[in-house]
């Protein structure tokens, strides 16, 4: 099973309005897509999405082959499914703290 790094981030944030501004303003990423409850930004190849949430996570990605064969390898490693948008796409939770989201094409 292949795992490829994606290049998108998602961070979730507590005061929106503000750090939408810090990451525009102060880090120098582009806007590409706002909305109330999410704004796609992009810098130097890496997209970044800035989550209007409960703050204090940050998600990466990998697109992998078959989501279900990489589901299987992943829990006999101790890993979660936290949550599932679709057969395709998933969150995991891994056994050190971290979460990532996993898809397929």
């Amino acid at each position: 099973m292949k795992f490829t790094f994606s290049p998108h981030i998602a961070i979730q944030v507590k005061d929106y309005g503000k750090a939408v501004s810090f990451y525009e303003n102060v880090l120098g990423m582009k806007p590409e897509k706002r909305s109330e409850k999410e704004t796609h930004f992009s810098k130097d190849g890496i997209n970044f999405y800035i989550e209007n949430s409960g703050g204090g996570s940050t998600f990466f990605e990998f697109r992998v082959e078959s989501v279900k064969q990489a589901q299987e390898i992943l829990e006999a490693e101790g890993c979660k499914v936290t949550q599932v948008y679709s057969e395709k796409s998933k969150m995991i939770s891994d056994p050190y703290g971290m979460k990532f989201h996993i898809w397929e094409e």
